[in-house]
């Protein structure tokens, strides 16, 4: 194809041209001379050779310039072609389409969809530039040259996020930008509802305990010279009584109702989320005046206490209140909330239905909490996470039928962190997340290499966490981790407590089903201690409970114990659940249990929490009969 810059060229190749024309002429036109005969024809061809130099080089010219002048026209009108096939491909492109002066950015032409998206040919504000139809600052994209994030007013009014593509057009006046909008208005809407989802409670509305946890820690960045903040940790008191005497829609309404009136004081000062369970947490900023938490508490235990939950049995709303202030009592989140925490801790042990400040006093305990969070955090990168496992046996037969895995800590001074301090905490900074996960590959790597030696072949156990339930991504988590260990699905256990068990939404009992319908089973631990029965969980895949030690102690001996221990094996067996009764010390009580239909026991008797390459999982004699 002819090109311009090819056609630029074509004086100075005509001038070369005409110049060897001319030097092939005198050479050629002497010799002629010399071959002709002297005469008459001579004379004239010697007279008429500058005029015949001149013929033949317009001929030749013209013939060259013929040539050139084709050429470039056949490319003009492929060129016109091209152009046209691609205006109409630009046209009846669905998105909004722009070609803009590179240097001033004036709009030279645009498709359809753009006059149809901005009304570009409205009488009214007619759009001359492609800033015009910005409503917010533009965003460039570092990893993507040529691309802009941008806002752009349509033309009913309405704002759309778009994504710009622009790429550099030639073209006969000049270079020029073709722009691209594509609308990410959708896409943008739905990744910030799943950011919004991620961060509201679903049963409440309000956000979430990590939602607050971060605001609490960017106002302390952001907090001017002289500014002041306060926390309000408010735990409902006797909330478990709704629950356990209206049954737990009942609770849910409650705490529905509770976190309206809570959330009635939110402003652009107060922020207001539940922290877990019938725990809600306030943060105010901009403080002038100590007593304005103060006054805010009153305000929300009035609002509490008006709050009744009337189906069959009517309870009154009371709530305990602990406050910490920002600085002095933390200078960084993690501290403010203990101190909170320990405040509200204060209120409870005092008789509740009370507010409690925090005062030095209470340090003792916030600092142990923060100790704990940030040595949990070094333990865990540094491997001093370690696990014992502890049998479970047969009453019929003696054999192990199960093993629980048990976290321990271990610091680097030989002394050990027990599980009933940091499980808690970890529970409460969300740390649990990895240490459960940890948990679950680590007792997987063991079961395999048990299995891979013939030693033991049953299922292991691993305690859960409603945090861990909750993570999005949990169940897959666990399948992937399963999968990956090539052990079958029956073979893990997943305990979760009675209380969580008690206190389950939608979410987390779907994610139980979940994981029950994938074969793994799910065990409710520490039974009876929340007072519950089992009829409460017929909602629920359970495969097994494991009766409370506090019951199993001295079953042999006590009257009440063994009629509430007989009902919960009768009941489970009823609902086809297996029964493990914990803490079992003595063999009376062991036997007891045997008798009355228990099918397995786990304690002291037969067999202690030991490391791995200490454990024995050989059949228990203890339970033969006596020689």
């Amino acid at each position: 194809m002819e090109t311009l810059a090819e056609l630029q060229r074509q004086p100075r190749l005509l001038a070369k041209r005409y110049f060897l024309l001319g030097l092939a002429w005198i050479a050629v036109s002497d010799s002629i001379a010399v071959a002709l005969s002297p005469g008459n024809w001579t004379d004239i061809y010697v007279a008429s050779k500058g005029l015949l130099f001149v013929v033949l080089s317009a001929v030749f010219i013209y013939g060259l310039q013929r040539r050139a002048v084709d050429r470039f026209l056949q490319s003009r009108s492929r060129l016109d072609r091209l152009e046209r096939s691609y205006s109409r491909l630009v046209d009846n492109l669905p998105l909004p389409c722009f070609v803009v002066h590179p240097q001033h950015g004036h709009i030279l032409e645009a498709n359809r969809a753009a006059n149809d998206t901005y009304g570009m040919q409205a009488p009214a504000g007619r759009i001359r530039r492609l800033a015009d139809l910005d409503t917010a600052p533009r965003l460039a994209l570092p990893d993507a040259p040529g691309e802009q994030l941008a806002r752009h007013r349509r033309a009913d009014g309405s704002d759309a996020d778009v994504r710009l593509l622009s790429t550099r057009l030639g073209r006969e006046e000049g270079d020029v930008d073709l722009v691209v909008c594509l609308d990410i208005t959708a896409q943008l809407h739905e990744q910030e509802l799943q950011r919004l989802r991620a961060g509201i409670d679903p049963l409440t509305g309000l956000p979430t305990r990590g939602v607050l946890h971060e605001r609490i820690g960017r106002s302390i960045r952001t907090a001017p010279d002289g500014h002041r903040m306060a926390v309000l940790f408010i735990d409902l008191d006797h909330f478990k009584l709704i629950n356990d005497v209206q049954g737990h829609p009942a609770g849910d309404r409650h705490l529905r109702d509770i976190a309206m009136r809570i959330g009635a004081f939110a402003d652009r000062h107060v922020s207001v989320g539940r922290f877990g369970g019938d725990e809600f947490i306030v943060l105010m900023t901009g403080l002038d005046d100590d007593e304005a938490p103060v006054r805010l508490a009153r305000d929300i235990r009035a609002a509490v206490a008006e709050a009744v939950c009337t189906d069959d049995f009517g309870v009154a709303g009371t709530c305990s209140i602990g406050i910490a202030w920002w600085p002095e009592h933390g200078a960084d989140a993690d501290t403010l909330l203990s101190a909170g925490d320990a405040a509200l801790a204060h209120a409870k042990q005092s008789g509740r239905d009370r507010i409690v400040a925090f005062d030095p006093s209470m340090r003792r305990a916030a600092t142990r909490y923060v100790s704990l969070v940030q040595g949990l955090r070094q333990a865990l990168a540094a491997g001093r996470i370690r696990f014992r496992y502890q049998p479970q046996y047969c009453l019929s037969t003696g054999e192990v039928v199960g093993v629980e895995a048990l976290s321990t800590w271990h610091e680097p001074d030989g002394s050990e962190v027990k599980a009933s301090e940091f499980i808690p905490v970890a529970e409460r900074s969300g740390q649990i997340v990895e240490l459960g996960l940890l948990a679950l590959r680590e007792s997987l790597a063991q079961l395999g290499a048990w299995s891979r030696g013939g030693v033991y072949r049953g299922p292991i156990a691993v305690n859960v966490s409603p945090v861990q339930l909750r993570q999005h991504g949990f169940v897959d988590q666990v399948h992937a981790s399963i999968i990956a260990s090539g052990l079958r699905m029956d073979r893990v256990e997943l305990e979760i407590t009675e209380t969580v068990a008690l206190h389950l939404d939608d979410e987390l009992r779907t994610s139980l089903i979940r994981l029950a319908a994938m074969g793994v089973t799910i065990a409710i631990d520490d039974f009876g201690r929340g007072y519950s029965s089992l009829s409460h969980f017929k909602r629920l895949p359970i495969g097994k409970v494991k009766i409370d030690a506090s019951f199993v102690r001295n079953v042999d001996r006590l009257t009440d114990s063994q009629a509430i221990v007989s009902s919960m094996l009768q009941m489970a067996a009823s609902l086809g659940i297996g029964t493990v009764a914990e803490g079992v010390e003595r063999i009376e009580e062991a036997r007891w249990l045997r008798d009355h239909g228990c099918d397995a026991v786990q304690g002291y008797l037969l067999g202690r929490p030991a490391a791995a390459d200490r454990l024995d999982l050989a059949r228990s004699r203890a339970l033969d009969p006596p020689a």
